[in-house]
């Protein structure tokens, strides 16, 4: 894990364009016509409108800083009542660096606009002389939400909130992972390093709204609380891919459908299924240390992790999994698709043979796309088609890709064999 990333000291306070009437030094938000955080959350000061608050705490760090600009975003404040509906979001586009020098605690008088970011409540400012440190004080206790569960997520939006007995239930593309208690554990603060099927005693830290969905985001590593890694356990394809299970895993005697890929890279793709094929028994176990000269056929031995790679699922073979072949010779069982699914997500990575297609594009970047919403592809053989071509049957691992969050689906001919033109 990562400490978190803020320097802390003391400011010169600079009042807003120059206008000091704009400060009261009570430091207890009682000034007179003194608006909270309260009145920003239920609407009573609205998108655009501008504010002056007092008296309100810095309830966390800065943010991470953002890869481009090498600056945080933002930081958190709260009312020191705390509760429902005390957080508050604050955002410059300048960013923030060292010359934010406030602390957790500090009392501040803010003044900014307030801005709904996408549904997120933020009171966008435009650098820190919009800020004047008033004193300090004591940050209320976190709310405490129990397991979580049925939760309205919305009332604790930008609010300091801790859960207790959180089990990890999947872990997304970007490394986040799902909460027991219905919200994911992000890093808007620190790096943090957990597995699929982990566990904590507690959580605490942040609730962020981002990209339709919330998550908690710890201010430290002390937020995270007692850390339980779970075991490797023995499973199948199928129940990876149908019963979503997660973390670290063995599967024994699969089937490699696929040639592997990605020698020139130094690293190993590869196509496997389950003994028989089917919905849900197909992935691709990806190999980064090194290249192995897998067939199609070849029976497999894989330890790893399960990951979601942009929606496609893998078992990444880390430093402490394993990849070995224990057998060869057979040959892997296609499964016939007669009529186009609804959703071809069941057959995501597994051996399928499509029937009667046409090209409805040119071949472009060795692809044509096809009447029954797939693309033939050419990971494997370097075929020809132009729009029109007809094809009896193709062969081939079903390969999941997607570009501007748009889905691909993709069947993959492994040679001239697996592709049968028709007239």
């Amino acid at each position: 894990m990562i400490a978190s990333l803020f320097v802390f000291g003391c400011i010169d306070p600079q009042p807003i364009d120059g206008d000091t009437s704009l400060w009261d030094d009570t430091g207890d938000g009682s000034g007179d016509g003194a608006s909270t955080i309260f009145d920003v959350r239920d609407g009573t000061i609205g998108d655009g409108e501008s504010v002056t608050l007092s008296g309100v705490l810095v309830s966390s760090p800065p943010t991470r800083e953002n890869s481009e600009s090498g600056r945080s975003d933002g930081f958190f404040i709260q009312d020191p009542a705390g509760g429902k509906n005390s957080g508050l979001y604050v955002w410059s586009a300048q960013g923030f660096g060292d010359e934010l020098t406030v602390e957790m605690g500090d009392e501040l008088k803010i003044s900014g606009e307030i801005s709904e970011y996408y549904d997120w409540t933020e009171l966008v400012i435009g650098d820190v002389g919009s800020l004047e440190v008033t004193g300090n004080g004591t940050l209320p206790d976190p709310v405490d939400l129990g397991e979580g569960g049925d939760v309205d997520w919305n009332a604790y939006e930008s609010v300091p909130v801790s859960l207790s007995s959180q089990a990890i239930l999947s872990v997304n593309t970007y490394s986040t992972g799902y909460l027991s208690g219905g919200v994911w554990l992000d890093d808007g603060f620190v790096y943090n390093d957990y597995d699929c099927r982990g566990s904590y005693d507690k959580v605490t830290g942040i609730i962020f709204y981002q990209y339709e969905a919330w998550s908690l985001n710890n201010r430290s590593e002390a937020e995270l609380e007692g850390y339980a890694a779970p075991g490797q356990i023995d499973t199948s394809i199928t129940e990876i891919r149908r019963d979503s299970v997660c973390g670290k895993v063995r599967v024994e005697n699969v089937v490699a459908t696929s040639p592997s890929w990605g020698e020139e890279d130094g690293k190993t793709w590869v196509f496997a299924q389950d003994a028989g094929g089917g919905e849900y028994s197909g992935i691709v176990v990806f190999y980064p240390t090194q290249f192995m000269d897998v067939q199609a056929g070849d029976l497999l031995t894989v330890i790893g992790d399960v990951s979601d790679y942009y929606g496609l699922t893998e078992i990444y073979v880390g430093e402490e999994g394993g990849f070995g072949v224990t057998s060869g010779g057979g040959e892997p069982v296609a499964t016939e698709i007669t009529e186009v699914p609804e959703d071809w997500t069941p057959w995501q990575s597994a051996l399928v043979t499509l029937t009667d297609l046409t090209a409805v594009t040119d071949l472009e970047y060795g692809s044509v796309l096809t009447d029954q919403g797939v693309y033939i592809d050419n990971l494997f053989y370097d075929f020809d088609g132009e729009e029109g071509a007809f094809f009896s049957s193709v062969t081939g691992p079903l390969y999941y890709t997607s570009y501007d969050d748009i889905p691909q689906w993709l069947v993959e001919p492994r040679s001239s064999d697996d592709l049968v033109y028709g007239d």
